[in-house]
């Protein structure tokens, strides 16, 4: 069973933000203690600033009980134009410490952002924003429960482009046919061949297997990766998902409206959607926006009790945010 994380704050960091204030203010202790209260709380407002980072004992990486990270294969095609192309591409599967075939695992899916520079863009989120050693230790000190992590690369360079990537001229054509492909390729290929080689909740591979074990399922991605989460995931796969992590990016609040109440998807339930942003993000803006403008419709699909927006001091466009909200992430999923 998982500990109650005092969330989405850390005790210890909300008492420092108190007691760096104490030399400031009146001496009362009952003073100071409605200061902790207020700083501990604050965090779980809407819109609120928070100054809460990962706790390092979160990111050092362990000796013993470490899960494991393998990579699947999975063939995909063009679904765009269609030429009848197709291209095996691999993903990467983060396994926790003792994973058991014979038990059932939630399943997260991290989506990268836009980088053309990338040599593994599978690696983006394990190694570069350190999510594996967080989960090995999340998961170690019983945060949360042991769970699926599955990396994919939205970019299909073997369709769009070259495959050793040494010839392509116009990298825009590539990453945005890759992005469209990626609505049907996440959906047909890769859900699917994830959740017929792990554990998970889904009893059939087919639509209404993968349907009825969504609320087992969640995607989260920073950059063009939350565009994707919102996109591919959000509006045209909502029946397969029914949690979101949206990390320095948006889409057009209508665009999500009009699809979550259209005929396909209006007896779906949205279980949690959490947002993150620093505040000198270029996309903070904008994405605050857009956020307030999914609470405020009047279908009410996005409440204050299964959408929150958090923004992160002192946070740029970098690992560091997007690290802190894939951590707040991992605290409100699958609850």
């Amino acid at each position: 069973m998982r500990k109650d994380p005092l969330f989405p704050a850390d005790p210890s960091r909300c008492y420092k933000e108190a007691n760096m204030e104490k030399n400031k203010l009146l001496t009362s202790s009952a003073l100071l203690f409605s200061l902790f209260l207020t700083s501990c709380q604050s965090v779980q407002t809407e819109g609120q600033i928070t100054d809460v980072e990962v706790d390092k004992k979160y990111l050092v990486e362990r000796n013993d009980q470490k899960g494991s990270v393998e990579t699947l294969s999975y063939e995909t095609k063009d679904y765009v134009f269609p030429s009848g192309k197709k291209e095996e591409k691999k993903c990467a599967v983060y396994l926790p410490y003792g994973y058991d075939s014979k038990e059932q695992y939630n399943v997260l899916y991290l989506i990268h952002g836009t980088d053309k520079q990338s040599v593994n863009h599978l690696e983006t989120w394990f190694e570069n924003i350190k999510a594996r050693v967080m989960l090995d230790n999340l998961i170690y000190y019983k945060v949360i429960d042991p769970l699926i992590v599955v990396c994919p690369t939205f970019y299909s360079y073997g369709l769009f482009g070259d495959d050793d990537r040494k010839n392509i001229k116009d990298y825009s054509f590539v990453k945005e046919n890759s992005n469209k492909n990626f609505l049907n390729e996440l959906r047909y290929d890769i859900v699917p061949s994830v959740e017929a080689q792990y554990a998970t909740y889904s009893v059939t591979r087919d639509e209404q297997g993968l349907s009825s074990s969504r609320d087992h399922r969640a995607i989260a991605g920073l950059s063009n990766g939350c565009r994707l989460t919102l996109n591919a995931g959000r509006i045209y796969n909502f029946d397969y998902f029914s949690y979101f992590g949206c990390y320095s990016s948006f889409v057009h609040s209508s665009d999500i409206i009009s699809s979550l109440t259209s005929e396909k998807f209006k007896d779906y339930k949205l279980n949690y959607r959490f947002n993150a942003d620093g505040i000198y993000d270029f996309a903070y803006h904008e994405h605050r926006k857009r956020v307030n403008e999914l609470l405020d419709d009047s279908h009410h699909i996005f409440t204050e009790k299964n959408t929150e927006y958090v923004k992160i001091r002192r946070g740029y466009h970098s690992a560091r945010s997007w690290r802190v909200g894939l951590y707040d992430s991992l605290l409100r999923f699958f609850q």
